[in-house]
């Protein structure tokens, strides 16, 4: 119980405090648990008791008497503030981790254990040393009695000689397959003797009988002489046919069989046979070669039905009599072989023909992905006034994609040939749409032509304001990789008044060239040089790439393209596109190249 407070109030007579009964009611409350815990409830014990190990008694009153804690035998006390320390006198009490020497104590082995090494024990001791069972001592003035003990791994060293009579076995007997017995002392000698054929060896603590020439064995090679060998209680194995000869030889009509069948034909053992009639060859292995002409083989069935399974038999040819077409065999089904029987519509890129006209011609349907009849157009029409010197009459109709011919003047010298240039935002005409600048030339209003010149001198105005920093230059390659700059001049700033490039096309002028502009990429497009020379075409080599069987991509010159560079694994050309892909420095296979396959890349004028 917590202790009951006399409520007082606030202040004198104000009402706010205990009554006398509440206050008469907290005092009985406080002063029964006062006798309580200090009495037995109604009177209050001023005493406390102590008793000892023998239950002997001591009572101590509350009022100032004073308990003493005394220590006894080897046992002190000490009070430290509100410590009291009970501790062992160690100079006179053995502890269990103390180092005490005993003196005039008895210690009773078969109630105790004393532990130590032999060594220990034997320090101990002043009259002698233990003799351990697992311990190398030295016995001296002993007697071992050979009836009550055993002696084990004595050595020779630690015997005196011992006579053969003092021995359970002095003799050894010898028995031969007869039966007959000799017998052998110890110290004796006993020989080994071969007999016919036989000879004896002794060394190495080993006796050795060996059979001389004599004597034939079964992996030796004897002639055998005047010897009778029953065949039916032998058998004879790897006769050759040199091993038989005159009276020996066995004859055909002695083998069991004399003959072999193959096909429809027996043919005699020693017979000649060209020709095997009906014999069917099977198997999922083996080859027919044959390098003679005139082989004559049937690969004719009745239907495509009738066909084995292709992906079985890869590579087959056969000819299908009910639809008269040849096919071979491919790991995905049979495949049609076009012949010159056969009609364009045969092709997996060409639609249906069956009702094309007079006039019509096979146009690519991008969205169908393959060639349909249509129209051949009709913009060009006849010519009905032609005459010589004049001009060609397109009857204003419009001669789209022949882009600029150029014609050879009269004076080459005195006549220029002058294009129009200018320059716009590409559109979906322009050859380059979507790669290189955003930027592209126009000439003659043709957005970027490719241009057929003949011999002669031509003029590309570029005084047009649209021309401004885009000068115009001839090179190469559509890339830019290497100026060409014979018979070119230049004048003025592109987009002034009077400027212009101006070449001069000859016999040697390489076929194949590219006007683009100097700053940007891909503005113009090739100009075709009519009678000019031939280049050879430079070609770079790469081999420094092999296949690991996962990695699909390679790294490739920068400007390479899918139409500039050829690719070959393990000397298989690979299809741009369907097989691989270029964008950037990067070349991307369809399908990894095999683990260790060879990856030459051709680079085609870089």
């Amino acid at each position: 119980m917590a202790k009951q407070t006399l409520g007082r109030g606030s202040s004198a007579n104000d009402g706010t405090g205990d009554n006398l009964r509440d206050g008469a009611n907290k005092i009985n409350l406080n002063f029964n648990e006062i006798y309580t815990a200090i009495g037995d409830g109604s009177t209050v014990d001023g005493t406390w008791k102590l008793q000892d190990d023998s239950s002997t008694e001591a009572i101590i009153s509350a009022n100032g008497e004073v308990l003493r804690i005394l220590g006894g035998t080897a046992v002190t006390t000490t009070i430290s503030g509100n410590d009291l320390t009970i501790a062992l006198d160690t100079s006179a009490v053995v502890t269990a981790t103390g180092s005490t020497t005993l003196t005039n104590k008895t210690i009773a082995l078969g109630s105790n254990t004393v532990s130590g090494t032999t060594a220990q024990f034997n320090t101990a001791l002043s009259d002698g040393s233990f003799a351990t069972l697992a311990g190398s001592e030295t016995l001296t003035n002993k007697a071992i009695s050979g009836s009550s003990n055993t002696l084990t791994n004595i050595p020779n060293s630690a015997l005196d000689s011992i006579a053969n009579a003092k021995l359970t076995n002095s003799t050894i007997t010898m028995i031969d397959d007869s039966s007959t017995t000799d017998v052998v002392a110890l110290g004796e000698n006993f020989r080994f003797t071969g007999g016919t054929g036989i000879s004896s060896t002794l060394g190495s603590n080993a006796v050795t009988f060996a059979i001389d020439a004599t004597v034939a064995t079964l992996s030796g090679s004897q002639t055998l002489t005047n010897k009778t060998i029953n065949g039916p209680d032998n058998t004879i194995t790897n006769l050759a046919n040199s091993n038989l000869s005159g009276s020996a030889g066995i004859t055909n009509a002695n083998l069991a069989n004399s003959s072999i069948t193959l096909g429809d034909d027996t043919i005699s053992l020693g017979g000649t046979d060209t020709s095997i009639a009906n014999l069917s060859l099977t198997g999922a292995t083996g080859t027919i070669d044959l390098t003679s002409s005139g082989n004559k083989l049937r690969f004719n069935f009745a239907n495509t039905g009738s066909l084995p399974t292709a992906s079985t038999y890869e590579g087959m040819f056969a000819y299908d009599i009910g639809g008269n077409n040849a096919y071979v065999a491919d790991a995905g089904g049979w495949v049609k072989i076009i012949t010159e029987n056969g009609s364009i519509a045969d092709l997996s890129n060409v639609g249906s023909i069956a009702s094309i006209s007079n006039g019509q011609a096979l146009i690519w349907n991008s969205g169908a992905g393959r060639f349909d009849p249509g129209s051949a157009g009709g913009d060009v029409v006849d010519d009905t006034t032609p005459q010589l010197g004049g001009d060609l009459d397109a009857q204003a109709k419009a001669v789209t994609d022949v882009r600029y011919i150029g014609h050879r003047s009269p004076d080459v010298s005195n006549v220029i040939n002058t294009l129009t240039v200018t320059v716009i935002t590409k559109t979906s005409e322009h050859a380059a749409h979507g790669t290189g600048s955003s930027y592209g030339y126009v000439i003659d209003g043709i957005e970027a032509p490719h241009l057929e010149l003949s011999h002669g001198t031509y003029r590309f105005d570029q005084s047009d304001s649209s021309n401004s920093g885009h000068p115009l230059l001839f090179y190469y390659d559509i890339l830019k990789a290497r100026a060409y700059t014979t018979d070119v001049t230049t004048n003025g700033t592109p987009g002034s008044s009077g400027a212009y490039t101006q070449i001069d096309i000859g016999s040697s002028t390489p076929t194949s060239i590219s006007y683009q502009c100097s700053s940007h990429v891909r503005m113009g497009h090739k100009i075709q040089a009519i009678g000019g020379a031939v280049t050879n075409l430079s070609i770079t080599t790469d081999k420094s790439n092999t296949g690991d069987g996962s990695d699909t991509t390679v790294t490739c010159l920068a400007n390479t393209t899918v139409d500039n560079v050829l690719v070959f694994v393990n000397g298989i050309c690979l299809v741009p596109t369907d097989d691989y892909t270029v964008s950037g420095t990067t070349l991307t296979f369809n399908t990894a190249p095999a683990n260790g396959a060879e990856i030459v890349l051709r680079y085609l004028g870089q």
